[in-house]
């Protein structure tokens, strides 16, 4: 459940990763994993299985009578429950809101246990875990649905990671299923997203400025504003616009609708067959009547009251926020992530001119407080540990130079004392937080207000005189208030009590007057209270924009307010002048924050979440989620050579076989397994792979593996009885492998070292022609030690509208040893009698941002790889130069290379060069050229971005030059090559969108002409 993305379906083709996430626009992808190292705790429940680390034992029994209301509600007014239990995870290891679902391999939800609090797009909410659990529930129900067909292959071969037929709702847009999702978030717990200010904000600046999404725009899958939040905005209003016309029930035809459909992605013969109309229609019908609204409700805003038109600061759009003036009035600081450059603090004068970037910043969310002494708190995540990541405090100088104030102490929100000692703040835990006060100069934390389940804080704010703080208090029953305290937290104030939204307070420099941001009309306006003697203040509205307007401040002149306004293209700061004789009455409360849970009918429903319906507790039992859950079949074509007229012949049958895999549910043990067996029964090929992670860092690791190869030529061999005739040299290799990996993660940064060492057997053998077993070899058996060491690291940014990677280093280098065991005093080190070797490898990649020119940074990319191996096994076929670089097709089919080259050189075929000395280098200079972020007309394909490269390669391999025949490979001149790229970020069939890469290399010494290739990705 991300909150700054909203809950989305991230899939992948051929394997399926149905997660479902509320929040990550800048969640790095590794804190979706959970500590396996956690004590963790579980207990059953009629329809789940819950599991939690033992200090949220609380937490998780509320969270378990929440999920049974929910299911009971879901299986009464959405479709049919799924079968077996739903194992429900809570976590507290990363302070994000956030939560995912998945059926595969069962159907799994995971929670993070932290209120969203911070505003946004979930933040109105009657309970945070009612939300997140019945959001992600929708997607268990939804996502496990499968039509005839599904059924049989889940019959036969289980819960198999694939789209359609198996999970065909997969298939769909993710429109469609965070649609749903959304859409039953907020018929069901009276909050959410459909019910709050936040998307409307969203569709009515869209529709105002002309940018109102078609259906084909919002299938597909882009970074352009409002990025990972355009299917769940336009999804779940378009859901509830047909709920309206045609009846909720049509909601749950539509869904059976796609999940039965005999050929994918018939999204419009769906919607016939559920809505009597097809989604095209339907939607440019809905577009159309909430454009029309819109605009007449701007009509009717400016009518009443002028509407609010601020100075822009910064127009950058996406993500801009927490402008706040220095106290000497000259600096302007702002947090800014406009998805071309880093996330980062930038700095200007008051009028926005002459910005810069002050420190990059990881993600953003949580305060900006100048201190006295001109420098600027502010928090971040960062890792702590392999898993688990979390929010502290940091001090920025005006040189931009980063102090670290705590660590893994869990605080956001801070903002520093008048006298620059301390600070008021947030520390996170445990499914809620609590009030803090940090003393700067120790890092020592004390408590103001515990941690309350029923109570939650943001947005802290000291008073000028350092005696009061204003903050954002959540409290039961969702009430999301201003309040001021004094300086113990004894005393309170209630400026607000109400059902809105209410967040960021800030002070007048006199401290006699409190502004913050309040939707309570329906729109996120600026509010204003000014203190007297007469007890509590009247709260006056000092804005009227058609967006929407957050984070206020106001400078210490007590000129100016700065505040964040929202457009169609995301956040701007912007900047009004500061006069309290112009702000007015408050407008009309919207009718949607009249009711209030916990009174009237609503009591009943929050008395049944507070059932006990949970069992005993128990220690965490991994096997039930461990066994193997699916079986898919596997297939290798038949593996053909040459004989020495040219003809092809069949050396191996083709295998068939069944793979499988899992995890248990925290991610302790890991698995995979495969066999096949070649049609005429002759060999078999099979692997098994283990890991044990709850070490938390290392991860242990085991693997077996027989495989079969063979030569791609006849080999011409005397008989002892004389003549000669061809046979094909096959070859079997069993392997047993031990492995230690250690993990060094930070936020924009990490380093590992692996570790492995185990037994490799090879079987060499002769076969005729016609497939017949040749004459036995005189040793055919050779066993080998092998021991490998890599170590790695990276520190490149990848940024949203980003091309490539850009600004930082990527690299390993890794050693391996082989030694053939059984191999006398006389063999060792003799060519062609002892295969023993030593490798060390290494590759590293350079990237650099040029600047934006387009809609993204241009990039100058430099890799170089090396190799070098010695010993009597290190022969002229060791290492191969050629090809083009290429990362794992996804269509599983080969069509787009999908190899990985260690020594690409591009315009070569593989292979076309080997030796036991090698090198290859590229240089590449990549180029936006145009923002498509459109979808093709009946087709479910996406169009994204475009890009272009131009790159010199060249690489060289040779040795060992030794003089004797079959052996010496001397150094010739190197490959050198020159071509360009033309690349498209696209994302077929509704899925995640990947790079298809168009290249064409001519070399430029030797080759055989300019080869044209398709590869995936960046070539690095």
């Amino acid at each position: 459940m991300k909150q700054t993305k909203g809950c989305h379906a991230a899939r992948s083709a051929p394997a399926l990763a149905l997660a479902a996430a509320l929040l990550a626009d800048t969640l790095p992808a590794a804190a979706q994993s959970v500590p396996p190292d956690e004590d963790w705790r579980q207990f059953a429940t009629e329809h789940f299985v819950v599991t939690h680390p033992e200090p949220l034992d609380d937490l998780a029994r509320r969270a378990a009578a929440i999920a049974e209301r929910a299911y009971g509600l879901l299986a009464d007014r959405f479709v049919e429950a799924p079968d077996g239990p739903v194992q429900l995870l809570l976590t507290d290891h990363a302070d994000i809101a956030n939560g995912f679902a998945t059926p595969f391999p069962y159907n799994q939800i995971t929670i993070f246990a932290r209120p969203p609090v911070a505003g946004g797009s979930i933040s109105y909410f009657d309970d945070w875990l009612e939300l997140v659990i019945t959001h992600e529930l929708v997607h268990t129900f939804h996502l496990d649905m499968t039509g005839a067909l599904g059924r049989v292959v889940r019959g036969l071969f289980g819960r198999v990671p694939a789209l359609w037929p198996v999970f065909p709702s997969g298939a769909a847009p993710t429109w469609f299923t965070e649609g749903l999702a959304t859409y039953f978030e907020s018929e069901l717990t009276g909050a959410g997203r459909v019910k709050g200010t936040w998307q409307e904000m969203v569709l009515r600046a869209a529709a105002l400025e002309g940018e109102f999404g078609a259906v084909g725009q919002v299938s597909g899958d882009s970074p352009v504003w409002p990025g990972g939040h355009r299917p769940y905005v336009y999804g779940a209003r378009y859901m509830e616009h047909m709920a309206a016309v045609h009846g909720e029930e049509t909601l749950a035809g539509f869904a059976r609708s796609v999940a039965g459909l005999w050929v994918p992605y018939r999204m419009n013969a769906a919607a016939r067959d559920a809505f009597g109309v097809d989604v095209n229609r339907s939607w440019d019908a809905w577009s159309r009547e909430a454009t029309e609204g819109f605009r007449a409700q701007a009509e009717a805003l400016a009518r009443s009251v002028p509407v609010t038109v601020g100075q822009e600061v910064e127009g950058a759009g996406r993500l801009a926020e927490q402008a706040v003036v220095s106290p000497d009035g000259g600096t302007l600081a702002f947090v800014r992530s406009d998805g071309v450059d880093a996330a980062q603090i930038r700095v200007s004068d008051p009028n926005g001119a002459n910005a810069r970037r002050l420190t990059r910043v990881n993600g953003v969310g949580g305060s900006l407080s100048w201190g006295p002494d001109g420098g600027l708190v502010f928090t971040q995540l960062d890792f702590t540990d392999r898993y688990r990541l979390t929010s502290d405090l940091y001090r920025a100088g005006r040189d931009g130079t980063v102090e670290r104030i705590t660590r893994g102490l869990r605080i956001s929100h801070a903002d520093v004392s008048p006298d620059g000692s301390r600070a008021v703040a947030v520390q996170e835990g445990g499914g809620t937080n609590a009030l803090v006060v940090v003393e700067l100069a120790s890092g020592e934390v004390t408590q103001l207000a515990p941690p309350a389940p029923e109570r939650h804080w943001a947005f802290p704010r000291w008073s000028p005189d350092g005696t009061r703080i204003a903050a954002v208090r959540w409290e039961a029953p969702a009430m999301m208030d201003i309040v001021v305290l004094d300086g113990e937290a004894d005393a309170v104030t209630e400026v607000t009590r109400d059902r809105a939204v209410d967040i960021t307070p800030f002070w007048s420099p006199d401290g006699s007057t409190l502004v913050w941001s309040s939707d309570r009309t329906g729109i996120p306006n600026l509010f204003a209270s000014t203190f007297g003697d007469d007890g509590a203040p009247e709260v006056r509205q000092v804005t009227n924009v058609l967006g929407g307007a957050s984070h206020p401040s106001i400078d210490p002149a007590g000129r100016w307010i700065y505040f964040s306004s929202y457009h169609a293209d995301g956040w701007h700061i912007e900047r009004i002048p500061f006069s309290p004789g112009e702000w007015f009455a408050p407008q009309p409360t919207s009718a949607r924050f009249e009711a209030v849970p916990g009174e009237g009918a609503d009591a009943e429903g929050s008395d049944a979440q507070d059932a006990d319906v949970a069992g005993p507790q128990r220690d965490y039992q991994a096997f039930e989620t461990l066994r193997p859950y699916y079986w898919m079949p596997t297939y290798r074509s038949a593996e053909k050579g040459t004989d020495q007229a040219g003809a092809s012949r069949t050396v191996f049958e083709p295998f068939v076989g069944l793979a499988t895999g899992g995890s248990d549910l925290v991610g302790r043990h890991v698995y995979s397994m495969a066999g096949r067996i070649t049609l005429d029964g002759r060999r078999f090929s099979g692997r098994f792979g283990y890991s044990y992670g709850a070490l938390g860092n290392p991860v242990l690791g085991i693997s077996l593996s027989q495989s079969h190869d063979a030569s791609s030529r006849t080999l011409e061999l005397e008989l002892p009885g004389g003549g000669s005739r061809e046979f094909f040299l096959a070859e079997r290799e069993r392997s047993a492998t031990l492995s230690a990996s250690f993990l060094r993660r930070r936020y924009r940064s990490s380093s590992a070292l692996t570790l492995s060492g185990g037994l490799v057997q090879e079987h060499l053998a002769l076969q005729e022609l016609g497939g017949d077993d040749g004459p036995e070899l005189t040793d055919p058996y050779r066993t080998s030690t092998q021991l490998r060491a890599t170590v790695s690291a990276a520190n490149t940014q990848r940024r949203a509208l980003s091309i490539s990677r850009e600004d930082g280093l990527r690299g390993w280098v890794g050693g391996r040893l082989r030694r053939e065991n059984g191999v006398d005093g006389a063999s060792r080190h003799v060519l062609g009698q002892d295969r023993s070797f030593r490798e060390l490898t290494g590759e590293v990649s350079a990237f650099k941002s040029l600047g934006r020119l387009g809609f993204a940074n241009h990039v100058l990319a430099l890799r170089v790889s090396g190799g070098v191996a010695f010993g009597a096994g290190a022969d002229q076929y060791h290492f191969d130069v050629g090809n083009a670089e290429g990362s794992s097709d996804p269509t599983g089919l080969g069509i787009f290379g999908g190899t990985s080259e260690l020594f690409p050189v591009r315009g070569y075929r593989a292979n076309y060069r080997s030796g036991r000395l090698a090198w290859s280098s590229s240089a590449e200079y990549r180029f936006p050229l145009a923002l498509l972020d459109r979808g093709l007309p009946l087709l479910p394909v996406f169009l994204d971005r475009l890009h272009g490269s131009v790159f010199f390669d060249a690489g060289n391999a040779w040795g060992p030059t030794l003089g004797q025949r079959h052996y010496d490979n001397p150094r010739a001149e190197a490959l050198t090559s020159f071509g360009a790229e033309l690349s498209i970020i696209t994302a077929p069939f509704y899925q995640s969108g990947f790079g298809v890469r168009f290249g064409a290399g001519v070399p430029l010494s030797g080759g055989e002409g300019a080869i044209y290739y398709v590869r995936i990705g960046n070539a690095f």
